[in-house]
């Protein structure tokens, strides 16, 4: 059977197929254990009284740690452009992150109506680990079984290596104990705090059919599906749900949409949120208390987020070039976004509820090793016998040239522990390529992860050693899924990528309407990209990252769509009960080389260490310079403090309370969380960089470019007050592991404008600027940062001088216009003038000969 109708089925050799249907495969060498029963299940689902409560911890994951996402980071790839040559025993063969931008974070909501419990967490990672959902489950206790939803920002530029799913390794580095316990452990604290927070509440929602037709927030990126039906468009479906105490104080707000956090790419070895961590503090900082706010990912897989701003790569200031990072188009995002998701949220609390049906089921999926778990569509399609002695008949359409009408039983996808990288028609490994699929669209280049595990374990450096011909890797064998009901909305979870166009199908098969049917990806686990076996077989990197072929998403999406009516009943179901076991994999016992306590830490160097890497270059000394001005200048600070296994250090910016008092406090935003990320870029270095005899020293530095944080207050965040920061006394507060270190206090001072001045006839034309090479901060929607940005639509005050330094006319106040200019008529006198003072409404100032 075919897509399209009856068709034949594929020639497969001639007769009923090997009397072992799958050669043989077998998961005997897998462990694995029943999943227990879903809470509650056999209790009425009846609207009753809300409770919620929220949290949000930090995940300190050690810096040093591999990030998720480009298999470019590995070593022997070499596609990325290392700092210097540090060996970090954690990382291994992967590329060492060497500081952090913005913090990994966890977020949770916890949601209560009588005897259910459902806790809700977002976490700053690649993707999700099936681990994790049943750890927490066992941590929280037997009334939070199928009650435990954990979804992920999918940062490209987050820590990982807490996965034991061995192919996923190849996108996230070698699985560590240590950080499996730092996520795990903060998983746990932020459910324990979302839940002891618990409070009447009410809940509203938000739905949004055409969202960001204009492309501000998010673009398509995946043009190979276009002339499939609905393809041709990125996820235009916006969701969010707004919960506040039932007296109207917020409490989360989660925006749900599809975009890929990647405007980082694979050179970035600063640890970051990237778009989604920008777009979420942009939002929290428009309240004057802590909200927490949980973007979840919708159908990202054919989505990119948009940046705006950022830095030309091209400028080069100084003796070295700087690095080209996208951190400021993060931010940017954020700020394009958040007007949009506080219309959202107001729109929400138009209709708010306390009363609601509450309800969650969870299932563990069966999927591999065997050929005939897949089948889809009522039986519509399916594989073929796995037979590696029989080649492909390469009959995959009805119609080839329109590619539709799949031809079933599929026989090219022929691969009894399962394939990867189908993309083109050529195998990057020939001897691991699926039997007569050479030249096929798409499955010639499929190449079978047994064999081509074995020659990747060796290059990157990766524990692979449960997959073999006749055995295939644990992980790729269960996933996980789950539905949430929240009253008469659903939720249901994709392990993995969602495209468009499957959840297109999960919407259209919904017992609710589209707008009530709020399908979720990157939660639960992680089987890669979840495409339609139509989408799957146009092709693209996306097909590549996937380990089941054509039907694996279909088939798990298809568990999904089979949950959701069961959760909209009137009795509350056990999930697990009509689904699989789970893979229990072993978490490895590191051995790794630990400095505790560190030599010096908590002391300030006497010189810089050669092996100190930094954004900006290494500083000419350890601590501040005396004076540093707004915008243009950069504050830095050096240390020496813990080994990262120890602790992260907690670097909070403090300025005097009062003008000689000595005394400081933490710089807080307007939600009243303190300045400890975002805001200035956190750096580490081992020395000597390569580990020899004895212990390391660990140097640790933190910069700071002098605009107004994120969220400071009276608004003077915005970008056309960049120049606007308070002047005064500041210093940065460390915190290390038992013990404290301030740096010497630092005056920061206003700034030097860029001035430009012209003149034409009896007018004067000046154009104010800012400009600061070596900043990191986004100072401008469309320009780049380091370059001069123009002075738009701000009161400056000119002033004009003739030779001798006598003024010529008076000081004029005038507004500039976009290009930061203002022209005067000086009359006869514009003969004389020499030069030209500006002074912006700040007092920053600049100068200009003329």
């Amino acid at each position: 059977m075919a897509a399209a109708g009856a068709v034949p089925a594929c020639s497969c050799g001639g007769d009923d197929g090997p009397a072992d249907p799958d050669g043989g495969v077998s998961t005997a060498h897998c462990t694995y254990e029943p999943v227990q029963p879903n809470a509650n299940a056999g209790t009425p689902v009846t609207p009753g009284t809300l409770e919620a409560g929220a949290a949000e911890v930090v995940i300190d994951v050690p810096v040093g740690t591999g990030m998720g996402g480009y298999t470019g980071r590995a070593n022997f790839l070499g596609s990325f452009d290392p700092v210097d040559n540090r060996i970090i025993a954690i990382a291994n063969e992967w590329q060492p992150s060497v500081g952090i931008e913005t913090r990994s974070m966890v977020k949770a909501v916890a949601l209560k109506v009588g005897v259910e419990t459902v806790v809700w967490l977002k976490v700053d990672a690649i993707f999700a680990y099936e681990d994790w959902v049943f750890d927490l489950e066992r941590r929280l206790g037997p009334a939070y079984r199928g009650k435990v939803l954990i979804s992920t920002s999918h940062s490209h530029s987050s820590f990982s290596q807490f996965t034991g799913h061995t192919p996923l390794k190849l996108g996230s580095g070698e699985f560590r104990e240590v950080i499996h316990a730092r996520f795990t452990d903060a998983f746990e604290a932020a459910a324990r705090a979302a839940i002891a927070d618990l409070q009447p509440a009410r809940i509203g929602f938000f739905s949004d059919i055409d969202f960001d037709p204009n492309d501000q927030i998010s673009r398509e990126r995946r043009r190979e599906n276009d002339e499939l039906p609905g393809g041709n468009r990125k996820d235009d479906q916006f969701r969010l749900i707004r919960v506040d105490t039932t007296g109207g104080q917020p409490i989360a707000i989660i925006p749900i949409f599809g975009m890929h956090p990647t405007l980082n790419d694979q050179d970035n070895p600063v640890a970051t949120t990237e778009s989604v961590g920008h777009l979420e503090r942009q939002v929290e900082e428009r309240f004057a208390r802590e909200v927490v706010v949980m973007h979840v990912q919708g159908a990202g897989a054919d989505v990119s987020s948009v940046g705006h701003g950022g830095v030309d790569c091209n400028v080069k200031p100084g003796a070295s070039s700087d690095p080209c990072f996208g951190w400021l188009k993060a931010e940017g995002h954020g700020r394009a976004a958040v007007d949009t998701i506080m219309a959202a949220w107001t729109s929400a609390g138009s209709a708010m509820t306390d009363q609601l049906a509450l309800a969650m089921v969870t299932q563990s999926v069966e999927l591999g090793p065997y050929h005939d778990t897949y089948s889809v569509r009522g039986g519509e399609l399916t594989y073929a016998p796995f037979d590696l002695e029989r080649p492909a008949d390469g009959r995959i359409w009805t119609n080839p040239s329109a590619r539709t009408g799949l031809i079933s039983p599929i026989d090219e996808y022929n691969a009894p522990v399962g394939a990867a990288l189908c993309e083109t028609d050529t195998a990057l490994f020939p001897v691991a390529a699926m039997p007569g699929t050479d030249g096929l669209p798409v499955y010639g280049s499929c190449v079978r992860i047994d064999e081509a595990g074995a020659i990747l374990s060796q290059l990157l450096g990766l524990t692979l050693d449960d997959v073999s011909s006749t055995g295939p890797a644990c992980g790729m064998t269960r996933t996980t899924v789950s539905v949430l009901r929240l009253g008469d909305y659903l939720v249901p979870t994709m392990p993995g990528e969602l495209s468009v166009l499957l959840a297109d199908r999960i919407r259209e098969e919904s017992p609710v309407d589209l707008p009530h049917t709020i399908p979720i990806g990157y939660s639960q686990g992680h089987i890669g990209y979840c495409m339609t076996a139509e989408d799957w077989l146009h092709g693209g990197y996306e097909s590549s990252v996937t380990f089941g072929g054509p039907l694996e998403a279909e088939l798990v999406a298809e568990r999904v769509i089979a949950l959701m009516p069961e959760v909209m009943s009137a009795t509350r179901v056990d999930g697990a009960a009509g689904g699989a076991d789970r893979t229990v994999i072993a978490v490895p016992m590191d051995s790794l080389p630990h400095d505790d306590p560190a030599p010096q830490a908590g002391t300030v160097p006497a010189t810089v260490s050669a092996d100190l890497w930094m954004r900006s270059g290494p500083p000419a000394q350890a601590q501040p310079a005396a004076t540093v001005p707004r915008v243009t200048g950069l504050a830095t600070f050096v240390w020496h403090g813990d080994d990262p296994l120890t602790k992260t250090p907690v670097v909070t910016l403090q300025r005097e309370t009062s003008a000689g008092s000595g005394t400081y406090e933490d710089v807080r935003r307007g939600s009243g969380r303190t300045v400890q990320d975002g805001d200035f870029i956190l750096t580490y270095a081992p020395s000597p960089l390569i580990r020899e005899s004895g212990p390391q020293t660990h140097v640790w530095a933190v910069e700071w470019q002098p605009v107004p944080w994120t969220g400071a207050a009276m608004g003077l965040d915005a970008l056309d007050r960049r120049g606007a920061l308070q002047l005064g006394k500041y210093r940065f507060h460390v915190v290390g592991d038992g013990w404290t270190l301030d740096s010497n206090a630092f005056d920061v001072v206003a700034g030097t404008l860029t001035v430009a001045a012209s003149r034409s006839g009896n007018s004067v034309t000046v154009a104010s600027n800012w400009h600061a090479p070596k900043g990191f901060r986004l100072l401008d929607m469309q320009l780049p940062s380091n370059v001069p940005v123009p002075l738009r639509t701000q009161s400056v005050t000119i002033t004009a001088y003739a030779t001798g330094d006598v003024m010529v006319g008076t000081p004029q106040t005038l507004t500039t216009d976009a290009q930061g200019r203002v022209t005067h008529d000086f009359g006869g006198a514009a003969a004389t003038i020499t030069r030209v003072d500006v002074r912006d409404g700040f007092n920053n100032t600049g100068s200009s000969s003329l």
